[in-house]
């Protein structure tokens, strides 16, 4: 989400301003609820605080009894049997064990960067790991362990007018990382420029990072799921929200990289806001973003569409993410089409919750005016989709646990 970030940034990143602490098992999370097998990581909104916790669509009810309370902004990851949660407020890292049921257990590491935004794990392996977030640099760090082992410095890379170059969303392909550098020029405006770092991840060693004036930056801070790049065969769809609109003349859109290299590919470009009209939704021309994405098979990916400049909507404060201006769509990249699918405008917050089912059938996080709080079903063969469950707080990510 987008809530004011609270950057305290740190002119030197040492050891000493980096407190590390394990088997630490202060929170009051333990999971007490039933004997079921919980499916998914996800978050819920109540006011202006966050809380995340495991559940399983057929216990919705029991959403939000045992969570964690992870003030107002953060992150979520699955990775080998544990629960990666950040809180963005305090610059925390922690990670979680997960019982036979997937209920969250014990803190068994954190790692603090005080007043640092960090957001995105890039997972080499199970004892290596890159930490990317507001810091001028990529942090390496044993996720087992949890404690920090080096660092990849990039602020050679920073644009002197940025007080911050930050590692954002990032996918991990044929041992290099694909990672987008934001040019933090203010808390919201991240760049004109799409810039994507190519790094080695068995020297640790920046390969070369390709940029391009086509789209403004790509890649998000707010992606935990790093699912605003996609992987589709020889080829990175690397995706631009234009700072959600408040860098006014920046570019969004799709850009792409092959795998391998280290330029953006110059026969692709898809610049959504100026090509992409749908009757009865959006008009050419106005802006508008994609949430981030749950991708299918192929070309094809489904997400959210913010429209709030086509509903004369404005973003002014945190209040305003409740508003319904978001709509369920599939975007194919290589035919560069959208779709509006048949379920209610829901609130940015449950906007970031979807996912892609074996049949390939698509879960939904929707907060509408008229379904409630709720998760739906999409089944694509037949183009419908269907209230399966309902719940009182919002619902956001969808993230599975396996």
């Amino acid at each position: 989400m987008k809530s004011r970030f609270k950057v305290a940034f740190a002119a030197a990143l040492t050891s000493t301003a980096l407190l590390v602490a394990c088997g630490d098992d202060s929170s009051s999370s333990a999971n007490e609820g039933g004997d079921y097998k919980r499916e998914f990581a996800t978050a819920i909104a109540s006011g202006n605080t966050m809380f995340i916790g495991t559940m399983s669509i057929d216990h919705a009810e029991d959403v939000g009894e045992d969570f964690i309370e992870v003030g107002t902004r953060s992150g979520v990851i699955y990775h080998d049997g544990s629960l990666f949660i950040t809180d963005l407020d305090v610059g925390s890292i922690a990670r979680y064990s997960l019982d036979e049921n997937n209920k969250i257990g014990a803190k068994q590491g954190e790692i603090t960067l005080p007043g640092v935004w960090a957001n995105h794990i890039y997972f080499v392996d199970n004892e290596k790991a890159y930490l990317g977030g507001m810091v001028d640099s990529l942090i390496i760090f044993n996720p087992q362990k949890m404690k920090i082992t080096g660092s990849i410095d990039l602020s050679e890379y920073k644009d002197s007018s940025a007080f911050a170059v930050s590692p954002g969303t990032g996918v991990i392909v044929d041992g290099r990382l694909y990672v987008g550098l934001l040019q933090n020029v203010s808390d919201y405006a991240t760049g004109d420029v799409a810039e994507v770092a190519v790094i080695d991840v068995k020297k640790d060693k920046v390969l070369g990072v390709a940029k391009d004036k086509r789209i403004a930056a790509v890649g998000s801070l707010d992606d935990s799921q790093n699912e605003a790049f996609v992987v589709v065969d020889d080829y990175i769809y690397a995706y631009s929200n234009a700072s959600w609109g408040y860098a006014p003349g920046q570019v969004d859109g799709f850009l792409r990289i092959k795998v391998g290299e280290t330029e953006f590919d110059k026969d692709y470009v898809w610049k959504v806001s100026e090509e992409v009209g749908i009757k009865d939704l959006t008009s050419k021309g106005v802006f508008k973003y994609f949430a981030p994405f749950a991708q299918a098979d192929g070309n094809v990916v489904y997400s959210y569409l913010n429209v709030m400049k086509d509903l004369q909507k404005e973003w002014t404060s945190a209040e305003d993410y409740y508003d319904y201006t978001c709509k369920a769509v599939k975007v194919d990249l290589a035919k560069k089409e959208v779709k509006a699918l048949p379920i209610e405008y829901t609130s940015a917050y449950a906007s970031y919750g979807k996912y892609v089912e074996e049949d390939d059938k698509v879960l939904f996080a929707v907060s509408t005016e008229k379904d409630g709080n709720a998760y739906f079903r999409y089944d694509p063969k037949k183009d419908k989709a269907e209230k399966i469950a309902s719940l009182k707080p919002i619902p956001m990510w969808l993230v599975p646990l396996k």
